[in-house]
């Protein structure tokens, strides 16, 4: 079973993009985080990660920018990292793209074809461990 993080501050936001998904994968299992350090610590306390997630970036505590550099110690080639933001700034989306963990920047409410892609874009990997 597939397992999906949405890590976002804003508890509606988390709401709509969990009926999203789980509408459109239902068995998808997934785990919300209402702040980013609970999720980090989970995985720096050697907690398997998800296979996919999704980060907000302005998050009070700890944004999705400190979560990053945070997360950029790990190495987990099978999980897809997407920002999910509602901000539109060039700024914000140059800077994601400097970290090289993150497969994807997406506006929210994440789209059901930007949704479909990253699920393809998982079943790849996969398939590409298993050809290793």
């Amino acid at each position: 079973m597939m397992t999906c993080w949405l890590i976002d501050d804003n508890e509606i936001d988390l709401l709509i993009t969990r009926k999203l998904i789980k509408n459109w994968e239902p068995t998808l299992s997934i785990q919300e985080f209402t702040n980013a350090q609970v999720a980090l610590d989970k995985l720096d306390n050697g907690e398997e990660p998800p296979q996919l997630i999704f980060l907000d970036l302005f998050m009070p505590e700890i944004s999705g920018y400190d979560f990053l550099d945070h997360y950029r110690q790990f190495d987990y080639p099978n999980t897809l990292l997407y920002v999910l933001s509602s901000s539109i700034d060039d700024a914000d989306i140059e800077r994601v793209r400097t970290y090289p963990m993150v497969t994807g920047y997406m506006s929210k409410p994440v789209s059901k074809d930007g949704f479909e892609r990253i699920i393809a874009k998982h079943q790849n990997n996969l398939t590409e461990g298993l050809e290793r």
